[in-house]
């Protein structure tokens, strides 16, 4: 068994694509004139960027996004959480591991493209490294029909679901569902890097009263400056009234 759990590459086809265009754009720059040489290095080098801060944030950012999500909910120790669109457990083993009574389920469709080994047994594989099978729970189920009765859970946490919706009617779903889900004085934690404010409007007409919170200063302001400013994470934080 490993020593330390592997939360998996995030969006890895898109890194090695940023790799891929920072490489040549490097090599436009050793070979071209001026003033293509400059330009060459400069995409090269901001593609490059790009990729090494979506590699960083895989292993060790996306482990303070955690905490920082986390700490915004009320622990007790026995709530039952449900983590919406899993992937590899990072949400559901963090918070299991604030549990003593209570139990943390996930639940995901594993789409394989999300993040590397996506898969059901790696949730299963990182509970027991981190010392929480006994509080951890996987369950196969789509956001937007969440298997579960209503009123089921004591907090429901997602990490970069909102933007894998195609449609604004199924991000509409989800909100309905994680709200229906949600016992009356339960909490809500999401982070994305769109979808955030249109996801706080509709929480609001679920009966959730929510609000955004910027994903740390400097997190928040490197990805918008990789962005070019289109993109800035926000944590989206409430509870059923």
């Amino acid at each position: 068994m490993a020593d330390k759990p592997n939360y998996g590459i995030d969006s890895l086809a898109i890194v090695a694509t940023l790799f891929v265009l920072g490489l040549a754009g490097v090599g436009i720059g050793a070979f071209a004139a001026s003033p293509w040489r400059w330009i060459g290095y400069a995409l090269g080098g901001y593609f490059l960027l790009g990729a090494c801060g979506m590699l960083f944030y895989s292993k060790t950012g996306k482990l303070a996004m955690r905490e920082r999500l986390l700490n915004d909910l009320t622990w007790q120790g026995s709530e039952q959480v449900l983590d919406v669109g899993c992937g590899r457990g990072l949400l559901t083993v963090g918070a299991a591991r604030r549990l003593t009574s209570g139990k943390a389920m996930g639940v995901d469709v594993w789409l394989r493209n999300a993040v590397s080994g996506n898969a059901a047994r790696s949730v299963v594989e990182n509970a027991k490294v981190e010392g929480v099978a006994d509080r951890v729970e996987v369950q196969e189920g789509d956001a937007r029909k969440l298997p579960f009765p209503d009123e089921s859970f004591d907090a429901v946490i997602s990490n970069f679901v909102l933007h894998e919706m195609n449609t604004r009617d199924d991000r509409k779903q989800i909100v309905r569902e994680i709200a229906r889900v949600l016992k009356p004085g339960g909490h809500i934690g999401l982070v994305d890097f769109i979808f955030t404010e249109e996801c706080v409007q509709d929480l609001g007409r679920s009966g959730v009263t929510a609000s955004r919170r910027r994903n740390g200063p400097l997190s928040f302001w490197v990805s918008a400056i990789l962005n070019f400013g289109a993109v800035r994470t926000y944590r989206v934080v409430g509870h059923k009234t």
